[in-house]
């Protein structure tokens, strides 16, 4: 057989071979059918791994190992009668079948092996020169059954070649099926597609190195079946023989399955049965599908048909327990709705009334794509842990009362003592247990004393009085003692309970609180309650003589400033400073209180019946106030600045009552700060009136919120050539009766008032969903657009989020969007700042420092933030060609921002000159005047259109 695998030397001349060539369907059906079959023998293969019977993993293997045996031989078959050559083709049949063996016993050879060892690096190699030898024996065998009108030769580069490619593919297919990789999801059909390349490349390689020689006419027999109707036939049959295996597998695993499930289903009862807490599991309709004895004795369930049945069904079979099915029909939807294991707390009523106390656990669970499943619910009955419970409760609360509490046994040996008990001796309980209460004994009550003591709970079982006794720190002190005696049911004796009361604790607390009703516990001066009774009194007393009087309303500005530079404790004692300064300043008869923060009120008696006088009087006492607390403080080792603004009323006609004079102070203080601060400001109507228009812009402002009257306006940003880089977006509001409305009035009030959050919010939810619109045009998909962010909305705990879900749901290119801070938001807490600016620089966000240069700015915050650009405020931009101080300004701002690696940019520019020494000096990017005023969105973009 093989004396027909010869060589030649050299290429013969083409004279003498047959010309071949193929039909190209049965080479693509031969390549299908060799992944086929690998992939039914991998299959089997696989399952040879899970069985432990070791006949099942032998039968396996010969599963595997004929479905790859006669997976190669048909691809062999068929390739070979793919072939078409100009002269009779014939096969030995026994030879041809004889062919299988080889890729048979190497299949199994290798499954087998596999089986029983980790594949190492040698292992792989010696499978791999196995599997590849024996697809290669298969086919030069099949090669030699085939009978032509003349010789077959083979060229024996590609002979070997063909060995070798056999050898590599299957290698790579035992490496990929011994990793990772071939348990994921087509980790086997990859597997399958390389063996089966193996097969097929190691065939066609073959038959690239085969040569027909023309030789004598031989008369071939003929046979009964064409090349086409044979290839169809090895077609149909392994095909048939590769889903026969891959059948069997699946009726194996379905077989394996089975049963797991009926033993678990077996587990599974007997394991909820050996529970004593009742068991039930629904399905998501609320139909009862499984339960243990323990709940079918609960509901009564052994006398029903219950199985299937919903809530409501089985509350209809069994009426008495209609509330129960219900509550617990509520109580699934609230769990189904958590979506995790939740806890309730239900009760059952049964026919004669008695109740039992459930705590029921309810479990749902879901399929992959989110459908509800099961809900498994296990009710444990604690009706007597809960009797049990509420008594303990009150027992603990009764013994952890204020009253000091002990107990001693029948012979006063110490048992127990509550917190009160040490709170009033100071003795902790490892410190009296085991003892006797001597230890708390005085020595100032005799023996005459204890004798009637105990004479009285021998003989009335309970003793009351007062007594005098030692604490722990050796102080004597005076308590109300109760003494009562707990006798078992035999009626002896088994305890004694002490309640003691400290009398000295209760006449210090009686004095604190005293002190704390009438006076401010930080500075000792008089606080509202006592203020506004003396008021009372002024003004009964104004009424009675007609003398003057006046209120000062006295708040020291930047106060919060100096608590969070230096410290509560300096701001503490600062306040104790002012409080002895104000003091120093009024007359005997006048009151100095403190309403709390930094807030202080002066109450001024017996001026001058005369208004003007009052006044003028009211005035001196206020300046010398002033003066006062605007003098240096030393707190500590530090040297403190402060002022103060002062809002002054005096009494009159019109602020006859208490609220009045309050209102009317609190205007003139509101007055004196908006006034520049560290002013006197007395009240007048006019400031009534200015207060009025405030409210009203606040409503204005609420309700321009709710009913969407703000519009943005886009200012263009161009760089040195005039081309567009974006705009920055700035709020006008559009009111509907004022009309157009200046940010300059509106923007402080919101900041004060806190709306600047729900308007700051829209501003960058609306300048998104304009980005968004803009990445669909050419024109406008690359321009960036700027928003200003306050610094209390930055400070939002939440920002990070907010700013997630916006740029989520408006679905734009991060990169596109820039947040404005100004320079106001790196007063404090800059390490908050930065963590906020990097969380928010992940997302792609870019960031501008507006208004560089007007107030707190430094190197040592500018190398923190994670800024992309400085910008220069438009104070230094509008002389910058005629003041020399701008120039220097401006120059070292471009400068900086160069050597931080920060991009710049120049607001305010209105004219050639400004962008023309602003562009000699560096600075390349622009927005003002000069380019477009801000505008609608239709004129921004009808804007774009002409740049």
């Amino acid at each position: 057989m093989f004396n027909n695998i010869q060589f030649l030397d050299v290429i013969p001349d083409s004279s003498i071979l047959y010309a071949a060539h193929y039909k190209i369907k049965w080479i693509l059906v031969s390549i299908l059918l060799a992944i086929l079959a690998s992939y039914a023998a991998l299959k089997a293969s696989a399952r040879a791994h899970e069985v432990a019977s070791k006949t099942s993993q032998i039968a396996w293997i010969l599963i595997s190992a004929f479905a790859l045996g006669g997976g190669t031989w048909a691809m062999h078959f068929i390739g070979m009668l793919a072939l078409r050559l100009p002269c009779s083709i014939g096969y030995s049949p026994i030879i041809t079948f004889v062919s299988i063996i080889p890729s048979l016993l190497a299949g199994g050879v290798v499954f087998g092996f596999a089986l029983h060892h980790q594949l190492k690096k040698l292992p792989l190699i010696m499978s791999s020169i196995l599997l590849g030898s024996g697809i290669g024996t298969m086919h030069y065998m099949g090669m030699a059954a085939m009978q032509i009108d003349g010789v077959v030769r083979y060229d024996p580069k590609l002979f070997a070649l063909s060995i070798i490619v056999a050898v590599v593919l299957s290698y790579l297919a035992l490496c990929v099926k011994n990793s990772r990789y071939s348990s994921r999801r087509y980790g086997q059909l990859l597997v399958a597609v390389i063996l089966g390349g193996a097969v097929s490349g190691m065939h066609y390689t073959a038959m690239a190195a085969t040569y027909f020689v023309k030789g004598d006419a031989v008369v071939l027999p003929s046979t009964v079946f064409t090349p086409d109707s044979l290839a169809l036939l090895v077609t149909l049959a392994t095909v048939f023989l590769a889903f026969v295996a891959l059948a069997f597998v699946a009726l194996s695993h379905a077989r394996e399955v089975t049963a797991e499930l009926l033993l678990s289903k077996q587990l599974f009862q007997s394991m909820i049965e050996s529970i004593p807490d009742a068991i039930f599991l629904k399905d998501s309709q609320s139909r009862w599908l499984a339960t243990n004895e323990a709940a079918k004795q609960l509901f009564r369930l052994n006398e029903i048909t219950w199985q299937g049945q919903a809530e409501m069904e089985l509350a209809a079979l069994r009426p008495e327990f209609r509330a129960v099915h219900e509550k617990c029909l509520l109580d699934d939807t609230a769990a189904w709705n958590a979506g995790k294991l939740t806890i309730f707390e239900e009760t059952i009523t049964d026919e004669q009334g008695n109740k039992s106390h459930f705590e029921v656990r309810k479990n749902p669970s879901f399929n992959a794509s989110g459908q509800a499943q099961n809900l498994l619910i296990i009710g444990r009955n604690i009706t007597d842990q809960k009797i049990i419970n509420d008594k303990l409760r009150v027992a603990a609360i009764a013994f952890e009362s204020q009253e000091g509490m002990m107990i001693t046994d029948a012979n006063k040996i110490i048992l127990q003592v509550n917190q009160a008990f040490t709170d009033i001796t100071g003795y902790d309980a490892d410190d009296v247990i085991d003892k006797t209460p001597k230890i708390l004994n005085s020595g100032l009550q005799d023996k005459v004393f204890y004798a009637s003591m105990w004479d009285s709970i021998n003989t009335t079982g309970i003793w009351k009085g007062d007594i005098k006794n030692r604490r722990k720190n050796g102080e004597i002190y005076s308590e109300s003692l109760t003494i009562t005696v707990v006798k078992n049911v035999d009626g002896i004796v088994s305890n004694y309970v002490a309640s003691l009361t400290d009398n000295t604790k209760a006449q210090a607390a009686k004095a604190k609180i005293d002190e704390l009703a009438f006076y401010d516990s930080l500075t000792k001066l008089p606080n509202r309650q006592l203020l506004l009774d003396r008021l009372n009194q002024a003004l009964a007393s104004r009424k009675r003589s007609g003398n003057g009087g006046a209120l000062l309303l006295i708040d020291l500005d930047d106060f919060k400033t100096l608590n969070d530079t230096l410290g509560h404790d300096i701001g503490d004692l600062l306040l104790i400073q002012c409080a002895t300064r104000i003091n120093h300043c009024i007359r005997e008869g006048d009151t100095v209180a403190r309403l709390g923060g930094d807030e202080f009120v002066v109450l001024l008696e017996n001026l001058s019946a005369n208004s003007i006088e009052t006044a003028m009087q009211t005035e001196l006492i206020a300046e010398n106030i002033m003066t006062i607390l605007n003098a240096p403080y030393l707190i500590n080792t530090y040297t403190c600045q402060s002022t103060a603004s002062i809002g002054a009323v005096v009494f009159d006609a019109q602020n006859s009552s208490q609220e009045l004079l309050f209102k009317h102070a609190d205007i003139a203080l509101y007055q004196a700060k908006n006034s520049g601060r560290n002013q006197l400001s007395f009240f007048d109507s006019g400031m009534q009136e200015v207060i009025n228009t405030r409210a009203d812009l606040i409503n204005e402002l609420h309700k321009a919120i709710d009913t969407q009257q703000f519009e943005l306006h886009y200012q263009v940003q161009v760089d040195a050539m005039g081309k567009p880089l974006g705009a920055e977006v700035l709020i006008r509001w559009n009111h509907r009766e004022r009309g157009m409305i200046s940010p300059f009035h509106f923007i402080p009030l919101a900041e004060e008032t806190g709306l600047i959050l729900p308007i700051g919010q829209w501003v960058l939810e609306t300048a998104c969903t304009q980005l968004a619109i803009w990445q669909h045009s050419s024109l406008t998909r690359d321009l960036t657009l700027a928003v200003n962010v306050s610094a209390k909305q930055f400070r939002q705990v939440d920002f990070v989020e907010r700013v997630q879900k916006v740029l989520s749901d408006s679905a734009i290119d991060p990169t596109k969007l820039k947040l404005e801070l100004t320079e106001s938001l790196l007063v404090n807490n800059v390490q908050e700042i930065v963590t906020t600016m990097n969380a928010l620089k992940v997302l792609g966000i870019k960031f501008s420092l507006d208004d560089f240069g007007t107030g707190y700015s430094s190197l040592q915050y500018l190398k923190k933030l994670p800024l992309d650009q400085l910008k220069v405020d438009q104070s230094f931009v509008r002389d910058l060609v005629d003041d020399d101080s701008d120039k220097a300004i401006v120059l070292t701002v471009i400068n900086m921002a160069h050597s931080l690696g920060l991009n710049v940019i120049a607001e305010g520019v209105e004219t050639e000159e400004q962008r023309q020494f602003l562009f000699t000096h560096g600075c390349l990017n622009y927005q003002g005047y000069l380019f477009s005023k801000p505008v609608p969105i239709d004129e921004f973009e009808a804007l774009l259109g002409r740049i």
